[in-house]
């Protein structure tokens, strides 16, 4: 479904304090957030909305248990890790970055410590999404009845920050 056409006045999206950093400080501001209109997974409703690996809430509680429990073992900050490595591969391929700049990232990611992993959760308002949005193809879906969404270059001007408890 378009964003256009959605009724849900505003997106939910889930980052680290270590990503916001890398997108202020090396991409002029602009943010990548991958995105739904739900805050929260409710997979057992009859209206799909999003599995937890999709919800924001999931996310944002995921990377907090393991920030907080010092859990060597857990997912989210690795998968945050590689994100970061990913994202700097993606933005020196597209010229917005220099090689030495790609390389100064992904040495940060691989130093940074799980503090630096907070999560934000992204409130972004509908309308202002709209011109920087991508429908995730259903092959990249966590499900492929959930409305995920590619924001690419976003302003932080464009959407809240939000630390919860």
């Amino acid at each position: 479904m378009s964003l256009s056409n959605i009724s849900h006045p505003v997106l939910y999206s889930t980052m680290t304090v270590l990503a916001y950093n890398i997108n202020m400080r090396y991409y002029g501001g602009l943010h990548y957030l991958w995105c739904t209109p739900y805050f929260g997974s409710d997979y057992q409703s009859p209206h799909f909305t999003v599995p937890p690996s999709s919800s924001p809430l999931e996310i944002y509680q995921a990377l907090s248990h393991e920030i907080n429990g010092s859990d060597k073992h857990g997912t989210k900050i690795k998968l945050n890790r590689m994100g970061v490595r990913k994202g700097a591969e993606h933005m020196a391929i597209r010229g917005k970055i220099t090689v030495d700049t790609k390389n100064e990232i992904i040495a940060i990611s691989k130093a940074a410590l799980p503090q630096q992993f907070r999560p934000l959760l992204c409130v972004i308002p509908r309308l202002e999404a709209v011109p920087f949005y991508h429908k995730v193809p259903i092959k990249n879906r966590a499900n492929p009845l959930s409305h995920e969404y590619i924001l690419a270059d976003l302003p932080q001007s464009a959407f809240d920050l939000i630390r919860i408890g």
